[in-house]
């Protein structure tokens, strides 16, 4: 029987994490007490987290994914390009939110905490169609183009200009957003190309984020339990 390959998804893994990193921030903003200050601190501690794994993404779709679009989807490019700009000028937005949220008193700091959570909702329903369009039409083109072996090359060239420490705050959002079968093959390959003392940093970082049953099944499965 000939088994099907699936086609490759460059945007998989970081797509993923980036829908549950949107959704758990807007999430917290809607539960945060603007009169506790502690928590008010920890939702602006998030959103830096947040828009850290955002900002990597850009600037890889900037370094790895364009050329590509630009060389065998050209039609496609402005609106990605379109896309993007409309995004970072939304993100540039909401950091002044956040730092304008953390340096102000009460009564401001309700109003300025409901605007914020509101912003957060609407710039998040705006980038899932900006994502769900790069994974129904960017990458089918990319397929049509390029091959599985060479698409994986550019998901492993991606994944090697991360710096480990970097790589722990993807490893945050990343993890919990995977299946069983994702966790393992992301995790598997960490383990088996990493130095020791690096994957020991991705390994505390997937320990960190998964619950003790979802950390314990990959583990063994990958042999590092």
């Amino acid at each position: 029987m000939t088994m099907t390959v699936p086609p490759w998804d460059l945007y998989r893994e970081i797509h993923k994490a980036m829908r549950h990193a949107l959704f758990g921030v807007t999430s917290l903003a809607g539960q945060t007490d603007a009169a506790d200050a502690h928590a008010v601190r920890g939702l602006h501690d998030e959103w830096q987290r947040v828009a850290f794994v955002l900002a990597g993404h850009h600037e890889h779709e900037d370094r790895f994914c364009d050329p590509l679009i630009v060389r065998h989807a050209p039609w496609l490019r402005d609106e990605v390009e379109a896309a993007h700009r409309r995004s970072e000028s939304s993100l540039a937005h909401l950091h002044r939110s956040v730092e304008r949220l953390v340096q102000s008193s009460a009564p401001e700091s309700g109003s300025l905490l409901r605007t914020l959570y509101l912003d957060l909702a609407d710039f998040t329903a705006v980038y899932m169609g900006h994502l769900r369009d790069e994974e129904d039409r960017v990458m089918p083109a990319l397929n049509a183009a390029l091959g599985n072996d060479e698409l994986c090359a550019v998901t492993a060239a991606i994944r090697g200009s991360v710096a480990p420490d970097a790589m722990c705050t993807y490893i945050r959002y990343m993890l919990p957003s995977m299946n069983f079968a994702e966790r393992l093959e992301m995790l598997s390959g960490m383990h088996a190309g990493a130095p020791p003392q690096v994957f020991e940093m991705f390994r505390k970082a997937a320990q960190a984020t998964l619950s003790a049953q979802q950390y314990g099944a990959v583990a063994a499965a990958a042999g590092f339990a």
